[in-house]
């Protein structure tokens, strides 16, 4: 009871930015622009820290609610899943072309510099889900079949040289 009247004054709290924003009446008039990357506010209750987030085409109360060890997200805004992909150790400067995007059973993955060992190829979905994972010998123009796949957008890493490459790709 007590985290659902918590959540309530949350959404209450965010309510009454909109409604004050858009009253003329009221004893100031806020007027605030929502960028593409959205807002958040965080309250502060009983020495605990409540974000509500907001994106564009999200006008209602939708957001984030954390009680103790929980944390329940609604909404568009959602975390970034190229940060569980990206090896932070290894830089994000391999160039390559990934071509046809969208693609049937498989991609060709063309190298712009000279490839001198092997290339794993790591498919991941758009939750950052591993779906497939190879390794292969060097070779400038890797053909890579992924006929296994359903029909959606996934994300490609590509290591070779000690460097990566990501790239959205679309199976239709």
């Amino acid at each position: 009871m007590k985290q659902k009247l918590l959540f309530a004054s949350v959404l209450f709290l965010t309510f009454i930015q909109f409604t004050e924003a858009q009253n003329t009446t009221s004893a100031y008039l806020v007027r605030a622009t929502t960028g593409v990357a959205g807002s958040s506010e965080t309250i502060t209750a009983n020495n605990k820290s409540y974000t509500v987030q907001q994106s564009i085409g999200q006008a209602s109360a939708i957001g984030t609610f954390s009680a103790e060890n929980y944390t329940v997200r609604q909404g568009f805004i959602q975390p970034n899943v190229l940060a569980k992909i990206r090896d932070t150790a290894i830089p994000l400067i391999l160039e390559a072309i990934v071509y046809p995007n969208p693609f049937v059973e498989g991609v060709t993955i063309s190298f712009s510099e000279q490839i001198s060992n092997k290339v794993e190829v790591a498919v991941f979905d758009v939750l950052g889900r591993l779906v497939f994972s190879n390794t292969y010998a060097a070779e400038q123009n890797l053909k890579v079949q992924f006929e296994n796949l359903s029909v959606a957008d996934y994300i490609l890493k590509v290591t070779a040289n000690n460097k990566q490459f990501i790239k959205k790709i679309l199976k239709k």
